[in-house]
This record gives C-alpha cells, structure tokens and sequence, in this order.
C-alpha cells in the first residue's frame, strides 16, 4: 500500500536524512540534488500536488551510495593484498617481538582482555571516519581510512608467514581474520557516513543545501550503531580466541 505524505513533510523528512528526492507537481530540481538524480513515479505519472507517493519515488543517487560501501570494501582487500605482497620490499616491518607479544597475549591473555583489546581497536577505526565525517574536506579521509586498515592487515599476515612459516597461517586465521574481517565491514559503513556528511556540510557552507540539524543526530545514532557493533565484535573475538588457543603453543 502506497504511503501518501504531505510536500512538506516529504521535504522535511529529505532534508533530515540529506537525500535529494523528487519536488511534487513539476519537473524543477530540488535545491541541492545530485545531477545524477532520476525520478520515476506511479504508472499514472501523475502526482497530486498535495501529496508525494514515496513508494514509487526511486532516487538513481541513493542507488549509487549503496554501492559506495562495497567500493570501500573493495579498496580495503586491495589495500590487503598491497600490504601483504610487498612487505618484503617495505621499509616498515612489524618486529618479531611485536608479533611474540601479540599472539602471547592472544594466547595466554583472559576473556575480558582479549575483548577490550580488539573492541578498542575496531573502535578506533571508526572514530578517526566519525570526525572526519564533520569536516566540509573530511572526504578523502573517509576514502582512504579502508585502504589503510587493510594494509595493516595484510602486512600482519605476510609478517605471520614471514617469522613463522606456515603455522602462520592459522594463527592469523583465527586470531586476526575474524575481527580483522568483520571490523573492515563496519569501518566501511563508517567511512561512507563519514563521506556523505562531509558533502552535506560542503554544501551548507557553499550556500546549496540549507542546514538540517535532524541529519547530525542520524549521524550520532548511526555512529552508536558502529559502536555496538565494534563491542560485539570484542566479545565474538573474544570467543573465538577461548575457543581455538589451547591448540597454539609458543
């Protein structure tokens, strides 16, 4: 059934979440709206000019921010394979050490230490994107934070391999895959937040977009939403590292 809203509270709502959607009852561009917007309406193509057919409103930008996450996602797996291709021929190496430390405390750590460590550690990944994500310039952080975290990644596992052979291998699997994995997802769908409030600020400020302040608190709550995430991502490496560490020895 179709959901029937008033022009004003159409653009209310719009401008609450800053997506560009269609003005009912012409074909003008609203103020702000992506070049690349495209509208189809009900099969009548006719719209009252006193109500919005939301259900039939299909936005081409929104589609395109969908795909924004996974382009994130992408980046960071190349940023992966960089890492872990070309850590041989870096000038930064992880010490040997580093590595001894970390999966000692991987191993031999408790519950709750293990779940800190990697809650704090995602945690921080969506911080820096959060902040950035205020900023009218903050887009090219938001771009580069995936790519970034997935050299890390990378250059963990060929330093894994690098010092101890293949068991490495498992050892990277069980202890840095997981969270490295499902911490990349939610730092992707942190960096994309961070990139389109980045632009909605950019365009308040070059006078294309008028202020919604409704848009900053969906930003917090999705940023709350990150948060949980990240927390239960401690408490799931957590379990993982319980569960499969009395099968390491170092």
């Amino acid at each position: 059934m179709n959901e029937i809203m008033t022009r004003e509270e159409f653009l209310k709502e719009r401008n609450a979440v800053c997506e560009s959607d269609a003005v009912a009852g012409g074909d003008d561009v609203c103020k702000g709206q992506d070049a690349d917007t495209a509208v189809m309406t009900e099969e009548n193509g006719k719209l009252s000019a006193d109500g919005i057919t939301v259900s039939e409103v299909v936005v081409k930008g929104r589609r395109n921010r969908q795909y924004a996450g996974l382009i994130l996602f992408i980046t960071a797996v190349a940023g992966a394979v960089v890492g872990a291709v070309f850590y041989g021929k870096a000038t930064v190496t992880v010490p040997d050490e580093m590595l001894e430390g970390f999966l000692e405390g991987r191993i031999h750590g408790g519950f709750f230490g293990n779940a800190a460590a990697s809650f704090i550690s995602a945690l921080i990944w969506c911080i820096v994107p959060f902040l950035a994500g205020l900023c009218a310039v903050g887009q090219p952080v938001g771009a580069l934070i995936p790519a970034f975290k997935g050299i890390g990644v990378g250059m963990t596992f060929a330093a894994l391999v690098n010092t101890y052979g293949a068991n490495g291998i498992p050892a990277f699997a069980v202890f840095v895959l997981p969270s490295a994995f499902i911490g990349t997802v939610i730092c992707c769908y942190q960096c994309r937040l961070s990139v389109l409030c980045s632009n909605s600020v950019l365009a308040v400020l070059k006078g294309r977009r008028e202020t919604a302040p409704h848009y900053y608190k969906i930003y917090l709550e999705r940023f709350a939403v990150c948060c949980i995430g990240c927390f239960l991502l401690g408490i799931a490496d957590a379990v993982i590292t319980f569960l499969f560490r009395p099968i390491f020895v170092i």
